[in-house]
């Protein structure tokens, strides 16, 4: 059974098991536990560029990086193949502690749910093929983070909630944007649809990372969070349970810790963020705007499948696309669309896989709606595809 993630908050392993045959006339549930798994990491927190100080605080953007965070996750629905038909499972007590001082790949938290088969009245029956879920989770975020490392600190006796300085820092509530309410929704597409049914343990891993996923602001060296960013603060993507999940984190910053949107060199702040299902590419998500590249009106996000070949996800016609592989040749390619129907391309990808923390490549870009197939009609695995740069930025990988 394949599976792979498709769109962008924190780490989940579904293991779904059955629990066992029933009568006829009775409801009948799979019992499962969701285990939260952290992403990219050096394994150790440590300064990247050396000891900042207030003076040192440019005003402008900054991407910001918790060193912890407490994520309340409380439902999962998984979305039927089946348009307008879903079930879901209640996630009780899960509240998860991220800590990126960990190992990549270090669990972090089991949480058990049940989820219905058949509906109370034995009239629906929910077992069947699905291609996709959500993940429900609450606005309200708990986050720590340590200027010690990156000059940035949570301060509950600030205003603001940050301060500037090398304090360890305490935990904050930082509050997710953009109108969502009480509760905010990820949702993670599958390349591949899975079985849900008596027999059937499917078994999913979501990845989760955090590096530079908060916003913040720096006026007259005073640090504080964006107001209604609207961005979501953990991203994740999702593989097959008996997979080995991972993610790269690869970017114009020289660190991993709080920085400037806009490099001392000018460049603007970019990255690219890959998630992997053992050693293949599954997921791709980049910076919005790149110069010369992509407007920002397109989407950001590219998943190892052949949108002519994969699965409607609503009525709208949206569906994971972006022919994502790694070639023989150790090149990441993908496209992006200007949509998730994919009826209209706007960019193609080419970066050379770096191998070590720190290592630089060249992500290289080209504006076009031609994007060339892949060898073998599924994803850029089977061979590098030919690309005339539009722009070229030098990127380091940081963390992994």
């Amino acid at each position: 059974m394949s599976l792979r993630k498709l769109f962008v908050v924190f780490g989940v392993v579904i293991l779904v098991s059955g629990c066992g045959k029933k009568n006829a006339n009775e409801i009948k549930s799979v019992t499962g536990t969701a285990s939260i798994v952290l992403g990219a990491s050096t394994g150790a927190v440590s300064m990247q560029s050396g000891d900042l100080t207030i003076a040192s605080l440019a005003d402008g953007t900054w991407r910001l990086s918790p060193d912890q965070a407490k994520l309340t996750f409380t439902q999962i629905d998984f979305v039927s193949a089946t348009q307008g038909q879903s079930v879901s499972a209640t996630l009780s007590n899960c509240v998860v502690t991220y800590d990126r001082s960990l190992q990549s790949g270090a669990n972090l938290l089991d949480c058990p749910f049940t989820l219905q088969l058949t509906s109370e009245d034995g009239g629906v029956s929910y077992k069947g093929t699905y291609v996709g879920v959500y993940l429900y989770f609450k606005t309200t975020i708990p986050v720590l983070l340590n200027g010690a490392l990156g000059g940035i600190y949570s301060d509950p006796a600030s205003p603001t909630k940050l301060s500037a300085g090398s304090n360890a820092g305490q935990y904050v509530d930082y509050q997710l944007g953009g109108g969502t309410g009480a509760v905010a929704t990820a949702q993670v597409y599958f390349a591949t649809p899975f079985l849900i049914s008596d027999t059937e343990t499917p078994t999913i891993r979501v990845i989760t990372d955090m590096i530079h996923t908060i916003s913040g602001e720096v006026t007259a060296g005073v640090p504080s969070f964006n107001a209604n960013a609207g961005e979501r603060p953990v991203e994740l993507m999702a593989v097959p349970g008996g997979e080995t999940g991972s993610s790269e984190f690869y970017s114009t910053a020289t660190t991993i810790e709080s920085t400037p949107q806009l490099g001392t060199d000018g460049q603007d702040y970019l990255f690219a963020r890959v998630f992997y299902s053992g050693a293949n590419p599954v997921f791709v998500s980049t910076s919005g705007y790149l110069p010369g590249c992509s407007s920002g009106s397109a989407i950001s996000q590219a998943y190892a499948v052949n949108p002519a070949t994969a699965p409607l996800q609503d009525s709208s016609g949206n569906k994971a696309g972006g022919f994502l592989g790694l070639s023989a040749a150790g090149d990441i390619s993908w496209a992006l669309a200007s949509s998730y129907q994919w009826t209209q391309y706007e960019s193609l990808f080419v970066m050379q896989k770096a191998s070590a923390i720190g290592q630089g490549t060249d992500l290289k870009c080209q504006a076009t709606t031609a994007i060339p197939q892949p060898a073998d009609g599924v994803t850029y695995r089977s061979g590098t595809p030919a690309i005339t740069p539009s722009h070229t930025f030098q990127v380091k990988l940081l963390a992994k």
